[in-house]
């Protein structure tokens, strides 16, 4: 833990969860009158869904103790699952989708749910959570939420009665091929357990710093 204030620390949280909700809810279209639910089936959507409930809940969390400590709080284990979904969402967007063309409204919420709710999640875990609380084992529980997802979406895809969608170009079966999509979720899978394996690292190195400064 680098910034020890809780004062600071909500209101960071509380903009993280802001953040998540108005990009989300630009896409969705909650603030144009006009719903587009379909927009829920995105990864970067739901991973930062994601990210806004756990955030909501540490606030409720820090608001019931004295300190500032997020990490010892029985959902922690829920921002590990959340911290990976929504780096991936980061990295997904920066090597594979290019760039967007869209409207004023529409590239401040890409910007939101694809680089500023990102790397705020992440640099909350470096300044305000103990470092050593992360398991050795977390890394392959976090990343169930992106297979799981996977899974969803080629179930809906060989289930839907009209054309199946496909969120993203490199799960499409129709023109990629079910060989290189699964092919291409392998090597996914390995990157986000190997970065899971990296934040562990990280926590890892900073708590043994942290020791040896005492």
């Amino acid at each position: 833990m680098f910034i020890k204030s809780k004062a600071f620390g909500l209101l960071w949280k509380i903009a993280i969860a802001a953040c998540a909700f108005t990009g989300v809810g630009l896409q969705v279209g909650i603030f144009s009158g006009s719903l587009h639910l379909s927009s829920l089936r995105y990864f970067t959507n739901l991973s930062n869904l994601l990210c806004m409930l756990y955030f909501l809940i540490d606030v409720v969390y820090l608001l019931l103790r004295r300190d500032n400590d997020g990490s010892r709080s029985w959902c922690f284990p829920l921002k590990g699952v959340a911290m990976m979904g929504i780096t991936v969402t980061w990295l997904v967007a920066y090597f594979m989708l290019g760039n967007f063309d869209m409207g004023a409204s529409m590239r401040v919420s890409i910007r939101l749910v694809h680089f500023v709710v990102p790397i705020m999640t992440i640099l909350d875990w470096l300044l305000f959570d103990e470092k050593g609380r992360i398991r050795a084992t977390s890394p392959l529980l976090w990343a169930t939420f992106p297979l799981a997802y996977f899974v969803v979406i080629m179930l809906f895809a060989a289930f839907s009665t009209g054309s199946p969608f496909y969120p993203y170009p490199f799960m499409n079966v129709s023109t990629q091929g079910l060989s290189r999509v699964l092919f291409t979720v392998a090597l996914m899978t390995v990157f986000f357990i190997a970065l899971g394996y990296a934040f562990y690292v990280v926590d890892l190195l900073l708590s043994k710093v942290k020791r040896r400064a005492k």
